[in-house]
C-alpha cells in the first residue's frame, strides 16, 4: 500500500478512559454467529444471532433475554444494507428473509459463501470461487476469486443505491476494487499486499501482512497507517445511505482480547472503552446503527452503553 504519511506508532495510543461505561447482557444462551442488520435505505437496525448449541437464528426484541427464532441452522447469514440473506447448510439455496421463518428463495442462488454490503449481495460460486453480484434475477459473474472478499458502499459518491466489492488477490499481493467508478464496469487496483478488510457504507480499512497495522483507504493507491494491530476491527454506520450519507465509527479489539478501542478519525487517535464487568478475552466484536456489542469468553451477547 502506498502510504499518505510515513511514520507512525505501533501500537493503540491511549487517550482517554471511558467513563461510566455500563454493558448490558442481551442474552442468557450462548452466542455463535451475531448479525447486525443495518438498512442504509430507511436507517432502522436489526439485531440477529445464532444459538450456539443449535444454530438456530434468533431476532433480538429489544429486551434482555427477549429473542424470536427467525431460522433453522444455515451455512452462512449476511446483512447487505438493505436486508438479511442466508446460505442453506448444503450450499444449494440463497435466500431473502421476509419475517419469522418466512425466507424467500433466490434464482441461481447455489453458492460456496454470500456475502453483502452497499446494499448489494454477492457470492463465490463452484468450481473456482469466482465472484458473482445478484441482480435481482439471478447472479451475473462479476470477477475472478480472491482471499479475501467484502463490500461496502461507495466513498467517491452521493449515490445510496452504488456500492463496491473488493478483494485481496489469492496470492496476497494487491487489493482491488469493483467497479473503477460510476459506469466504469472493470476491477481497479488500490493497493499492494493486505491481510485483512473491513468495509463500511464509505470508507475502507485493510490490514497489513507483515505486522497487522491498520490503514484507512483514501484514494488512488494511498492508503493512511492510524493505528498498531488488533485481534479484529468493526464498523458502526449510523444513518442513512452509502457514499457519504452516514456517520461511521471504528473500533478495534486488542490482540490480547481484552480491550476495545475507537478511533477517532485521526492517525493513532483512538479512545479505550471500558470493558469493565465483561469476562475477557472478548471472542468478538460488532456495531451497527450506533450500538456496539461484544462476545464474552463465556459465549454470552453484551450491549454497550455510555
Amino acid at each position: 500500500m502506498k502510504r499518505l504519511i510515513a511514520i507512525f506508532m505501533v501500537g493503540l495510543v491511549l487517550l482517554s478512559l471511558g467513563s461510566q461505561a455500563r454493558w448490558d447482557k442481551l442474552w442468557d444462551q450462548e452466542v455463535g454467529i451475531v448479525v447486525v442488520d443495518q438498512n442504509l435505505i430507511d436507517g432502522t437496525t436489526r439485531l440477529f444471532a445464532t444459538e450456539k448449541s443449535t444454530g438456530d437464528l434468533y431476532r433480538y426484541d429489544n429486551a434482555p433475554n427477549s429473542w424470536t427464532k427467525v431460522s433453522g441452522p444455515s451455512k452462512y447469514f449476511v446483512s447487505t444494507g438493505e436486508g438479511l440473506y442466508k446460505l442453506s447448510s448444503d450450499g444449494t439455496k440463497t435466500y431473502r428473509y421476509r419475517g419469522p421463518n418466512n425466507w424467500e428463495v433466490l434464482p441461481g442462488g447455489a453458492a460456496l459463501k454470500i456475502f453483502g454490503g452497499g446494499n448489494k449481495l454477492y457470492a463465490t460460486k463452484a468450481p473456482n470461487g469466482d465472484i458473482y453480484e445478484f441482480t435481482g434475477r439471478g447472479f451475473t459473474k462479476i470477477g475472478d476469486a480472491g482471499k479475501k472478499i467484502v463490500a461496502g458502499g461507495c466513498q467517491d459518491c452521493w449515490n445510496d443505491m452504488y456500492g463496491f466489492v473488493y478483494k485481496i488477490a489469492s496470492d496476497g499481493k494487491s487489493l482491488w476494487r469493483y467497479p473503477k467508478g460510476i459506469g466504469e464496469w472493470t476491477w481497479y487496483k488500490i493497493g499492494g499486499p493486505a491481510e485483512l478488510m473491513y468495509a463500511g457504507s464509505s470508507s475502507l480499512y485493510a490490514t497489513d501482512p507483515v505486522h497487522g497495522d491498520i490503514y484507512r483507504y483514501v484514494s488512488g493507491d494511498t492508503w493512511e497507517p492510524i493505528g498498531g494491530p488488533g485481534k479484529m476491527w468493526a464498523i458502526d454506520i449510523i444513518g442513512k445511505g452509502t457514499g457519504y450519507g452516514a456517520k461511521e465509527t471504528l473500533y478495534g479489539l486488542s490482540g490480547d482480547g481484552k480491550q476495545i478501542w475507537r478511533w477517532e478519525g485521526q492517525p493513532e487517535a483512538w479512545t479505550q472503552i471500558d470493558t469493565t464487568g465483561l469476562n475477557t478475552p472478548l471472542k468478538n466484536i460488532c456495531s451497527g446503527g450506533g450500538q456496539l456489542y461484544a462476545v464474552a469468553r463465556a459465549d454470552r451477547l453484551w450491549k454497550y452503553s455510555s
